[in-house]
């Protein structure tokens, strides 16, 4: 082997490993556990429990609503009778109830 030649080499090897710890981090930059991939992961995470947030402040609205229709100091006597006729399956003698069977066809 030529002195040409391990002086090349002594030239190459700071330059492979500079270039492999670039390598090394980049690769981690992307896929490691605070990286871009996850980075992603973690903000569609988000949306997904910001819309079941948003689902449930619905829900929990709705029922504050009935529960305010449902209290003794502001008591709504429809809203119960026509509650309990939907819970108890029973109709008023002067409604008309329409029995509708499902389509057998589909």
């Amino acid at each position: 082997m030529g002195v040409g030649k391990v002086d090349g080499f002594k030239r190459i090897i700071p330059s492979f490993f500079l270039a492999m710890t670039i390598a090394y981090f980049g690769y981690h930059a992307l896929t490691g556990e605070q990286g871009v991939l996850n980075w992603i992961v973690v903000e569609n995470d988000i949306s997904a429990i910001e819309i079941e947030l948003a689902e449930a402040r619905a829900e929990r609205e709705a029922l504050e609503v009935t529960a305010a229709r449902l209290r003794s100091d502001s008591l709504d006597i429809d809203y119960v009778e026509e509650r309990a006729r939907a819970i108890l399956n029973v109709a008023h003698p002067r409604d008309f109830v329409v029995d509708i069977e499902p389509d057998s066809r589909r």
